[in-house]
């Protein structure tokens, strides 16, 4: 990816696996993980699609975070969110009578980065290290509730938008965060995306992933996630043409460029493994031909459109 041009990674954090449905995935520490990929790199940043707060101790998210800035030169995006699942808070051993909530965890990192003392016994200590970005990496919020939405936009924060939202899903969330205030420039916007020979070639290509991935995504929505797909957008047919961007060079280029033009974006997030279900060959085919055919074709526009 930093051979090619790309401008950073992200990395979801996800937990646990079923034995009946493990397709051998491993499902990674994403800190760890990034650490080890900034010791590959030396140009891609490295961020977060996101980091569940509640599922972390503020000071010890912070220290890491900040710990990854340093081995990495100061290449860390901080994508945060709430951990809005009993998937992962009750094995977690989440207390919601304990949880300050999002925007007081980050007000605590934010403070243990600036220098404010964590007190001990009546003896005061400063956290280290501090990050390199100044005054800290750069922060994104996943928010898809009207709440984080405008709260997101009020403090400054840019949002990062999931590739698994349908795209009325994903105009709701852009307009309310524009409309009170957001930069939309600064958003990374999330598509699963393949790129082919042709748009013939594509299909024939990832038509049996875009199967899979729907079905799998359809767990999500009846586990209550309607607000961002309903099972309706995931029909395999409608999922292929609205939500996912497939095609050949030019038909991706030309989607992604109505995205940019509609809403003002800079930044695609490209969803380009499927979760994992598209076989390692053809990622990499399509990885090489957006960045060899898609980008200059973005890049011709004097808007340029960051790939991630």
């Amino acid at each position: 990816m930093e051979y090619l041009g790309f401008e950073s990674v992200w990395f979801n954090e996800e937990h646990f696996t079923q034995p009946s449905t493990s397709r051998a995935r491993s499902v990674l520490s994403p800190i760890v993980l990034a650490a080890a990929v900034a010791a590959a790199t030396t140009t891609l940043r490295l961020g977060f699609s996101v980091l569940l707060i509640p599922l972390h101790h503020p000071l010890r998210l912070a220290e890491e975070i900040a710990t990854l800035d340093v081995l990495s030169g100061g290449r860390a995006n901080f994508g945060v969110a709430r951990a809005n699942s009993d998937r992962y808070r009750i094995p977690f051993g989440y207390d919601e009578s304990r949880d300050p909530g999002l925007q007081q965890c980050l007000d605590r990192i934010l403070g243990h980065w600036s220098g404010t003392p964590v007190v001990v016994n009546g003896t005061a200590y400063t956290v280290s290290p501090t990050p390199v970005q100044k005054p800290h990496p750069p922060i994104y919020v996943g928010a898809y509730s009207r709440r984080t939405l405008t709260w997101a936009a009020a403090r400054g924060y840019p949002i990062i938008q999931h590739g698994i939202q349908s795209p009325s899903s994903l105009d709701r969330c852009l307009n309310i965060y524009a409309d009170h205030g957001g930069d939309l420039a600064s958003v990374p916007v999330g598509r699963f995306c393949y790129v082919g020979e042709s748009d013939r070639q594509a299909r024939t290509d990832v038509w049996p992933v875009v199967v899979q991935q729907a079905n799998r995504l359809r767990e999500i929505a009846r586990r209550g996630g309607g607000f961002v797909i309903a099972e309706a957008d995931l029909e395999p047919e409608r999922f292929y043409h609205e939500t996912a961007i497939v095609g050949g060079p030019e038909t991706v280029a030309a989607r992604i460029a109505e995205l940019r033009d509609r809403y003002g974006l800079n930044r695609i997030n490209l969803l380009s493994s499927f979760f994992g279900y598209l076989p390692a060959d053809l990622l990499d085919g399509s990885l090489e031909l957006f960045a060899g055919e898609v980008i200059p074709q973005l890049n011709r526009n004097p808007d340029r459109t960051a790939a991630t």
